[in-house]
């Protein structure tokens, strides 16, 4: 004699493994989720970092001097904060801001005023000749700015400290930034950046 339909335990097990395939699905679909977020995090990190160094290096590549009398120098200042490297970097640029396409003077440093609301390594920005500023946080775990200058004063290139000039732009500037202890930086900001200054001249 045959039976139509199924049994309560035979329509159970069904189920049983209708959900166990169902959660197998569901858990491989989040493992791609979470990758594909963890996937975009990354790119956007490696994103910022990349801006990061090519926003200072158009800055300095249109770096200038020699703006009159009263003209700023080109000024990198040596600095130490505890065992922290600590140097500042005042100039003043050609290249377009977020102040527009005017001159404007360009103050790079680590923020360590807990007054501010920026961390790490920050850019002040003032036009030149007016009234426009601005600040910028740039890379908020960088803990350390270390900065050298190459001269080729009496022939050959010397890697310098730091440098004071209202009339010579150093031949190239290397900047390597150094993590806060408990952060880490993108390995692309870890990395020593060498532009040269003032498109080399």
């Amino acid at each position: 004699m045959s039976r139509a339909g199924m049994t309560l335990l035979e329509l159970v097990v069904a189920l049983a493994i209708t959900g166990a395939a169902l959660a197998a699905g569901y858990g491989a679909f989040a493992g791609v989720v979470d990758r594909r977020e963890a996937l975009t995090a990354a790119t956007d990190h490696v994103a910022r970092a990349d801006g990061v160094r090519r926003l200072l290096r158009d800055w300095l590549r249109s770096a200038r001097v020699g703006l009159g009398s009263e003209g700023p120098d080109f000024r990198g200042l040596d600095g130490t904060a505890g065992a922290a490297a600590d140097d500042e970097l005042t100039f003043t640029t050609d290249a377009v801001t977020p102040l527009g396409g005017v001159a404007a003077l360009v103050r790079v440093f680590v923020d360590r005023d807990p007054r501010t609301p920026e961390r790490g390594l920050t850019a002040t920005l003032a036009e030149w000749g007016g009234t426009a500023a601005l600040r910028i946080e740039l890379a908020p775990d960088v803990d350390g700015f270390d900065v050298r200058y190459a001269s080729r004063v009496f022939g050959g290139i010397r890697w310098l400290p730091s440098w004071i000039s209202r009339s010579v732009l150093p031949g190239a500037v290397e900047i390597t930034l150094h993590p806060a202890a408990s952060d880490t930086l993108p390995a692309l900001l870890a990395l020593p950046t060498i532009v040269l200054v003032g498109d080399g001249r």
